[in-house]
């Protein structure tokens, strides 16, 4: 059987057939009728699955594997295997930690790894539902592991605090908040981060189009990425240092007059509009101002960029930034960005670099995300401690093409070129017809 040809939505496939006249879409506890034995579920679960089923569905038998792997004994007891179920992945279960444990005894590589082992699968993820809870993800299908559907352009409204730009592993659409927030995006050569770019221009771009959002995009690698869309979806296009930090010395300057406007009228937080759009700052590859600039450039980039995400979300200014290299001196605000996308990285440290400490333990395993799946990355946000699993649409060049076509905005006619001051539209020409204006040659008194 194929991964592909597994569990494709989250309902027990068991429980929808051989046991559906007892077991309806939904938790399957340890304890069951006795009508029902294990042997009959490991029959009905699908086969690369027959080995994990075969453990969870014996309480002895899963007993045996967590002395085995000291987490729990046949003399202090065991933690209580309260549930499994199968899911999109493969199945997880749910299980109540023993007095003394902690997340870390289940979340470690060593006893993941393990539990991969015992339960016959490619990877066991370990997250932690409510507190003294651990869930065990038993993964043999990745859902994100066919590229994402390539965007089609939109010409109705678009939400900018939730820009559906690619789909969660859950099957739920990837919505990211663009307004009133910063984004960092990390992510190693080829991780996919030009999609995740051009997957963000697709979901603003009508409101692109209509004006409300105004596209600077600083492109370092000289075009190549971004060139396409100068001076047509964007209003700025940058692609040295002296010309992204004008870009970010002027978006500062307006940041601070709004802001300025905004004290004087009494509000709080801008709302765009065609006067007053959202500015949308994107600066791919930032680490060639913050890292590998001259010194004075390098200064200039983090006062700038300080300032502009320290006061610009209640402003209606939004900054984007992508590079390779996440650590403290690539990107020394870091902390300022309320939404950080990690994809692909080279080393495990990067994981706490974007996403804090612990982030590892927590889910965030950017590190392990293959270099055939560019666009997957976990997502994190201020204000929780869990981290979402994405992947972004894939947008190929024809695609990005189609996106500058159909969202940039119409050029603004500025008036006439030539001067047609005295033009009669009567006057068809000197021919002498009634009626169209011409009088004639003129006579001498």
């Amino acid at each position: 059987m194929s991964l592909s040809s597994l569990i494709q939505v989250g309902v027990p496939i068991a429980a929808a057939t051989a046991f559906g006249f007892w077991v309806t879409p939904g938790p399957w506890h340890r304890k069951v009728p006795a009508e029902i034995t294990a042997a009959d579920y490991v029959a009905a679960a699908p086969a690369c699955l027959r080995h994990a089923v075969y453990l969870l569905a014996d309480p002895e038998q899963t007993d045996v594997m967590l002395a085995n792997l000291k987490l729990g004994s046949f003399d202090t007891g065991f933690p209580l295997v309260d549930r499994w179920d199968y899911d999109r992945h493969g199945l997880h279960v749910d299980v109540l930690m023993m007095g003394g444990q902690k997340f870390e005894d289940w979340a470690n590589d060593g006893i993941r790894s393990q539990l991969a082992t015992y339960l016959g699968a490619e990877q066991v993820t370990v997250t932690s539902p409510a507190p003294s809870w651990v869930r065990l993800q038993v993964r043999v299908h990745d859902t994100l592991a066919e590229p994402a559907t390539t965007p089609v352009t939109v010409h109705k409204g678009v939400d900018l605090e939730a820009a559906h730009i690619g789909i969660r592993e859950d099957g739920e659409p990837w919505l990211l908040r663009i307004l009133y927030s910063h984004i960092l995006l990390a992510g190693a050569t080829g991780s996919g981060k030009g999609s995740v770019l051009w997957s963000v221009l697709n979901a603003v771009g009508p409101a692109i189009k209509a004006k409300l959002v105004d596209v600077r995009l600083g492109d370092p690698k000289g075009g190549a990425e971004f060139g396409r869309g100068a001076d047509r979806l964007f209003t700025r296009f940058a692609i040295d240092s002296a010309g992204i930090l004008a870009m970010l010395t002027e978006a500062a300057a307006e940041m601070d007059e709004r802001l300025a406007r905004m004290r004087a009228a009494g509000i709080r937080k801008l709302v765009p509009s065609v006067d007053e759009p959202l500015i949308l700052i994107i600066i791919d590859e930032a680490a060639s101002l913050s890292s590998y600039a001259t010194r004075d450039d390098q200064e200039k980039f983090r006062v700038l960029i300080g300032q502009l995400l320290s006061k610009g979300r209640a402003a209606g200014v939004t900054v984007i930034a992508a590079l390779q290299d996440p650590s403290k001196e690539t990107m020394p605000n870091r902390q300022l960005f309320p939404v950080r996308v990690g994809l692909r990285l080279d080393e495990p440290t990067q994981n706490a670099m974007v996403h804090g400490q612990g982030a590892k333990d927590r889910g965030a395993r950017c590190h392990e995300i293959t270099d055939t799946t560019p666009g997957v990355g976990y997502v994190g946000e201020d204000g929780t401690t869990e981290f979402v699993r994405v992947r972004a649409f894939w947008v190929s060049d024809d695609d990005a093409d189609a996106i500058v076509d159909a969202y940039s905005p119409a050029p603004e006619i500025t008036g006439p070129a030539e001067d047609y001051t005295g033009f009669d539209p009567d006057d068809l020409g000197d021919d002498d017809i009634p009626g169209d204006g011409y009088a004639g040659p003129a006579v001498a008194a």
